[in-house]
């Protein structure tokens, strides 16, 4: 198994802290990676991964990218 380790802000880290239980990064962090590549496999790792950089979606939104990235 690999790891991924990033580093982030003190005052994200103390966020994270707020609303995830102990253990719970792992899993929600596995879940938005596999809803991520699942995404990147069926619109373009392009589309998607430009769409997030630029801000035109959101984590939010990323469930409706169906209609969105298809008619950019």
């Amino acid at each position: 198994m690999s790891r991924l380790s990033i580093d982030i802000s003190d005052e994200k880290s103390l966020a994270l802290d707020q609303i995830l239980e102990h253990g719970m990064r792992v899993v929600v962090f596995n879940l938005l990676i596999d809803d991520l590549l699942e995404t990147c496999n069926k619109h373009g790792a392009g589309k998607v991964i430009g769409a997030l950089i630029e801000r035109a979606i959101t984590i939010k939104e990323i469930s409706n990218l169906n209609f969105k990235l298809e008619n950019k």
